[in-house]
């Protein structure tokens, strides 16, 4: 009882002043997209605005491309796009199974890390959260005060797995992205979170972050 009620505090406090520890930034100027076949290379970093260390989920691999920008427990961590004509944010359609079109990655069930990995943590987790969680402790980023950190993320547009955005050429688009990791998912895999690093005090960050938005150039030679 005293470990929920103090994981709860935990998480409350994270959520309320966690927002403005943590800036996400695109490093891009603008986007550019010719040809119906580019892709696109999004530069960003995250930023430690605050005087303590912290914890985020991020697998920088890939976009989530899940309907209705949900967080699909295997692929927490992964970051969200956005595109905006002027200031209205475009609602993209999904082809037909499209909350499932990211990547399982290879997690190498069979290695001795993983193994070990279940050892620690067989009472927590069933065989699939078993999976989460290992997945979990491959994408922690440790960010200590004042740290920067950049990462780089491929995309492409209209289309971006089973994502499609209706973009007509030469009009006023803009790119944002963000990074959510929501508390529901952090507090069931929290005691993994908390393995990591037990000799620093941390803080494990909860909620959802938004990058600035740049223009995103549209105009497409080949578009079919």
């Amino acid at each position: 009882m005293k470990f929920l009620l103090a994981l709860l505090a935990f998480l409350f406090f994270d959520y309320c002043f966690g927002q403005s520890d943590l800036e996400i930034k695109i490093i891009n100027d603008t986007i550019k997209k010719v040809s119906y076949y580019d892709q696109n290379n999004i530069v960003y970093t995250i930023t430690n605005n605050s005087n303590k260390n912290y914890f985020l989920i991020l697998d920088s691999v890939e976009f989530n491309e899940a309907d209705e920008y949900a967080v699909d427990p295997f692929f927490i961590g992964l970051p969200d796009y956005y595109i905006y004509e002027k200031n209205t944010l475009l609602t993209p359609m999904f082809s037909f199974g499209a909350g499932s079109n990211n990547s399982h990655p290879q997690l190498y069930l069979n290695s001795k890390e993983f193994q070990k990995f279940r050892k620690q943590f067989f009472k927590e987790y069933d065989e699939y959260e078993m999976k989460i969680a290992y997945r979990i402790s491959k994408n922690l980023i440790i960010l200590k005060p004042k740290e920067k950190k950049f990462f780089s993320t491929q995309v492409n547009f209209p289309n971006y797995m089973g994502r499609h955005f209706n973009m007509v050429n030469s009009k006023n688009y803009y790119f944002q992205i963000s990074l959510q990791n929501p508390q529901e998912l952090i507090s069931k895999y929290y005691k993994v979170l908390q393995n990591k690093d037990k000799e620093r005090d941390f803080t494990i960050f909860t909620g959802q972050i938004y990058s600035n938005k740049i223009p995103l150039i549209y105009v497409v030679y080949n578009n079919p």
